[in-house]
């Protein structure tokens, strides 16, 4: 009896000091979940398509009630048409119950420092506070025109803070296409993000696949499995019927997949401005994250299109001389500590090669 009682306390003293050296190792779980779950119970989920639905062959009704892309027309928009198919004939499942998470980070509109006339990739050069990116910009409404989208394939970056860095806060980075937000106060959008934690030396992370309508919070899809090193593809488009807002969103390297339509919040109007590619540091708790050190990450980009007009916009390029390219880089305040960034510091930046290629880079004191 002696000896059993001496390994069970043996086993106590191990595990407690497992927790005094590593006290956040299995503890510290992801932040800002809401307690306020209404704007997730009122988006609509898709049913997942029977089994041996071919979304290439099937009639554009079809595509509507399962919750598919809509198809881009094959002989106006050959280009187009590739992409859709690869998007939604690659090996995928259906989640067919989504489970719906909102949560209190915030991706808001643009909150720009500066314009210059001067120019990178044939965009006009810009600064934010939060983005990081390229955004065609146009008239009101020029966006607005049934079934616009907004696609780009990327990978998902390694969640951490900066090298060196490890003060017992979530840093936070997302990755995300959608409309408007660059001149509006609204934003349709969808996305991931990877946020990191460190404390005492260890590290835990935050993946997750996300909705958005600002100035909506996020809502998270918490069984979409999402992680470093995955292959996203993620579709927004509009609608001039309710539900407004569409999202379809697949990972490529887990053949899963999930499609969400939601409205904007009441009180809002969708502007059809803008269309953006975009790495962004979000606002939790009312104030700008730290923005975790993603390193580098790449964007396989598609077009903004507009199917009315057939014109085709690409970050750093658009076929219409009426709209306007932004090149967007991220820069500091704010950041915590203060004294870590100064007020005109690049702490992410985007550059294009060719039409078809993004790659985002961070810099101290995020990286």
């Amino acid at each position: 009896m002696r000896r059993e009682s001496l390994s069970a306390f043996s086993w106590l003293i191990l595990a407690l000091a497992f927790f005094c050296l590593f006290p956040m190792a299995m503890a510290q779980t992801a932040p800002a979940i809401s307690a306020d779950q209404s704007q997730a119970a009122n988006m609509v989920i898709y049913p997942a398509p029977p089994a041996g639905f071919d979304p290439t062959t099937a009639s554009d009704i079809a595509l509507e009630v399962y919750g598919f892309p809509p198809r881009p027309d094959p002989t106006t928009a050959p280009q187009a048409h590739a992409h859709w198919r690869r998007l939604v004939s690659a090996p995928q499942a259906r989640i067919s119950n989504p489970l719906l998470r909102q949560t209190e980070i915030y991706h808001g509109p643009a909150r720009i420092l500066s314009e210059s006339p001067a120019t990178v990739d044939n965009a006009k050069a810009s600064s934010s506070y939060n983005w990081s990116g390229f955004a065609v910009v146009a008239a009101k409404g020029t966006f607005e025109v049934n079934n616009n989208y907004v696609f780009a394939e990327f990978v998902v970056p390694v969640a951490q803070q900066a090298f060196g860095t490890c003060d017992g806060t979530w840093w936070y980075g997302s990755q995300w296409v959608g409309f408007d937000g660059y001149g509006s106060s609204d934003v349709l959008q969808a996305g991931t993000e990877a946020d990191a934690f460190c404390s005492s030396g260890v590290t835990s992370t935050s993946y997750a696949a996300w909705i958005e309508w600002s100035p909506y919070a996020e809502t998270q899809i918490a069984n979409f499995p999402v992680g470093p090193g995955d292959l996203m593809g993620v579709e927004v488009w509009y609608t001039t019927a309710s539900p407004y807002g569409h999202a379809y969103l697949v990972n490529y390297t887990t053949q899963e997949t999930a499609s969400v339509a939601f409205n904007p919040p009441s009180g809002t109007t969708f502007s059809g401005n803008s269309a953006e590619w975009v790495v962004e540091r979000p606002t939790v708790s009312s104030a700008y994250a730290n923005l975790t050190n993603y390193v580098a990450d790449q964007f396989n980009i598609d077009e903004a299109y507009v199917p009315t007009g057939s014109m085709y916009y690409y970050p750093g390029t658009a076929s219409s001389a009426a709209a306007t390219v932004y090149n967007i880089k991220m820069i500091c305040p704010p950041w915590s500590p203060a004294s870590s960034c100064s007020a005109t510091t690049t702490i992410s930046a985007p550059i294009r090669y060719g039409t078809y290629t993004l790659w985002f880079y961070n810099s101290a004191p995020s990286y």
